[in-house]
């Protein structure tokens, strides 16, 4: 049985206990978290966001907000508490417009001036039903663990809404009031209109805060005739109370708060319930346990889909099923249903977390047996490869950016012909040695050596966005290597042995290639026969490093300290159609800047200003450069010869250099 059938028949035959195993793991750290007080906090949390998200406008459901704010107590020149004769004459405006009935959400507990107290005892005596506020305020007492103190008005004539806003732990009123005499039923009652009954725990639906509900200024009211609409005060259920939200008096914090919007007066949290119980718009929660139970449900169906565990497969499971579970709490939300989202999200959570855990376990043992198994037949970089890559037994190749080198020995055969086969054995052992020593040590992947010739490549199987430096340093490293090895050489048939290195930039198919009883870690492509071809042509160039015009761009013009990039001509390579730039490494910095200044030159087809930029580069290279004087007048003699043939044409610049082939040998 091969190695990798094992692994996936393990990982096979384990998978339904796995995941029974999650689901247990995760269902038991899930009731935790129910039981633990952070559960209602996040409840809170998502009912607020839910409520910030899904607020829909107000409907017209016949009620107004009155406010008693900055703008009137400016306007009628006072500070609260009003006098009461300014409410007296409040009611006799609002009976007067057809209103349908008033509540007072201001405490009337404490009496004021007889003459203010009788007039509002009078207007309490018209035909506009009013509700007066009451409280019940809860007084800590050291002697009596719970106590809550009535706070009556000072009407008892009147009839009395309760005002009490019931409050969740962080001080949001999420609930709606529920007690039989609170203000917005009972002010619905008084004003003659039908209130269904109220859903057991009804939560209370806010409306867009940037849409608020119909409201008046107290001055308006007072003067309704004159400064409100004919018909703003006919059969409206008015709300009246403080909106000062600069002194803090009876602000309180709202869902919207998680989005960072302010406090709203209590006398809108009325209004919003008023509403409520009016067009029957409640939000109802579906009890507790059912959003645990289908959080529990997501987790099954999670394992359901992700028994053979891989990241992305999870990843889009997990998170199309919290996907879900939010559109589907976001609608019911929208239609008055609230099942708690947080625990599905949480519990797919979790779930996925252990999934993960426990896959990175399993992949961890299954490398570290694919190791066992194959480091005997393989070297150990290639399974390190393998491992990484994740590439299993089959043939498989990823399209990948490379710099490939290829180095090869010049007269190597030749030397060895005359040697006995250990010694020949010796020389490559040396020469293999320093020449992968160089790769390794500049982050290369060794590929393979073809019978003195060293193939190797950057940015794989890990990616390096500095391959083509990485490469170019690498091959003047090598270079700097068999100065070394060419000394220790020295008396043998190898000591005038040279070294040519070809390196190029381009797209090659890069993975675990070969049969399913023997396969390499190696690149095929394009650019690997063209880095191969570069290398051979160094013999016609007389050089012993050649660079692609792709590899010197991706170097940006940034070569191995201590040398520069010369450029030398555009050349076919055999068996190729187009032609290429090539560079070499030199170490005049100069001459380099005048064989750039040429090489413009020639691709903008000024053949004329680049045969002075040929008499440029001679002269400096005689002087300071001998060795690359001769490519200055073999450049030179294809310019006069272009140029010639331009003129018998007739053409005039541009004119096109054709590029210089190459043969194979």
């Amino acid at each position: 049985m091969a190695a990798g059938d094992r692994v996936v028949r393990t990982v096979g035959k384990d998978s339904s206990r796995d995941a029974s195993w999650r689901i247990v793991l995760a269902g038991a750290a899930l009731a935790g978290f129910a039981l633990s007080p952070f559960s209602r906090a996040l409840e809170g949390y998502e009912f607020d966001l839910l409520t910030s998200l899904t607020a829909p406008a107000p409907p017209d459901a016949g009620v107004l907000v009155v406010g008693l704010d900055e703008a009137s107590l400016a306007e009628l020149g006072q500070a609260p508490p009003l006098p009461r004769r300014f409410h007296a004459e409040l009611i006799r405006a609002l009976a007067d417009g057809g209103a349908a009935g008033l509540g007072v959400d201001m405490l009337f507990a404490e009496p004021q001036t007889e003459r203010d107290d009788e007039a509002l005892r009078l207007a309490l005596r018209g035909p506009l039903p009013v509700v007066l506020a009451g409280a019940t305020v809860a007084n800590p007492s050291s002697q009596v663990a719970r106590y809550a103190q009535q706070m009556p008005s000072i009407f008892p004539d009147a009839a009395r809404g309760d005002v009490t806003m019931p409050l969740d732990a962080d001080g949001v009123p999420r609930r709606a009031p529920a007690q039989a005499d609170a203000m917005w039923r009972v002010l619905a009652q008084q004003g003659g209109r039908a209130i269904g009954q109220l859903p057991e725990g009804a939560l209370l639906r806010y409306y867009a805060p940037e849409l608020p509900l119909a409201y008046a200024h107290y001055t308006q009211a007072l003067e309704a005739p004159r400064r409100l609409p004919a018909e703003a005060l006919r059969g409206k259920l008015v709300l009246l109370g403080q909106n000062t939200p600069v002194g803090g008096v009876d602000q309180f914090r709202t869902p919207f708060t998680v989005l960072g919007a302010g406090t709203q007066s209590g006398v809108f949290l009325h209004a919003t319930a008023l509403v409520n119980g009016l067009r029957g718009d409640w939000i109802r929660p579906v009890p507790g346990p059912l959003a645990w139970l289908a959080a529990v449900l997501a987790m099954v169906a999670a394992a359901a889909f992700t028994r053979r565990w891989t990241a992305l497969r999870a990843l889009a499971v997990h998170g199309a099923l919290g996907v879900g579970a939010v559109v589907a709490g976001a609608a019911g939300f929208v239609y008055g249903w609230w099942l708690a989202v947080a625990p599905v999200l949480l519990g797919l959570a979790v779930h996925w977390n252990l999934g993960a855990a426990h896959g990175y376990l399993r992949e961890r043992a299954r490398r570290q047996r694919l190791r066992a198994d194959f480091a005997r037949y393989v070297p150990p970089e290639v399974v390190d490869a393998l491992v990484a890559s994740d590439a299993g037994l089959h043939v498989q190749g990823e399209r990948r950016t490379l710099t490939l080198l290829f180095a090869d020995l010049a007269g190597f055969t030749a030397a060895s012909e005359s040697l006995p086969p250990e010694a020949v054995a010796r020389t490559l052992n040396q020469y293999f040695s320093r020449m992968a020593h160089c790769v390794l040590s500049h982050g290369g992947t060794l590929d393979k050596f073809i019978g003195d010739a060293v193939m190797a490549f950057w940015n794989a199987p890990l990616p390096d966005a500095e391959h083509a430096g990485r490469a170019t340093a690498c091959a003047q490293a090598m270079q700097d290597e068999m100065e070394v090895l060419r000394a220790q050489w020295r008396g043998t048939p190898f000591a005038d042995v040279g070294l040519r290195i070809g390196v190029h930039t381009g797209e090659a198919a890069v993975g675990h290639m070969g049969s399913t009883e023997r396969f390499t870690y190696t690149a095929v492509g394009d650019a690997v026969n063209t880095a191969a071809r570069l290398e051979a042509a160094n013999k016609a160039l007389g050089t012993d490093i050649l660079l692609s015009g792709a590899t010197v761009a991706a170097v940006a013009r940034t070569p191995p300290p201590g040398s520069a990039l010369l450029w030398l001509d555009t050349v076919v390579l055999s068996g190729r159609s187009t032609g290429i730039d090539v560079y070499t490494l030199c170490h005049d910095q100069a001459l380099a800047v005048l064989a750039e200044t040429l090489r413009s030159h020639v691709e903008a087809g000024r053949l004329h200003d680049a045969l002075q930029g040929c008499a440029a580069w001679r002269d400096h290279a005689a002087q300071h450069a001998p060795r690359w004087a001769a490519h200055a007048d073999a450049l030179a003699e294809r310019l006069r010869a272009a140029l010639a043939h331009a003129q018998v044409l007739g053409q005039v610049e541009p004119i096109s250099l054709p590029p210089r082939p190459l043969s194979k040998s």
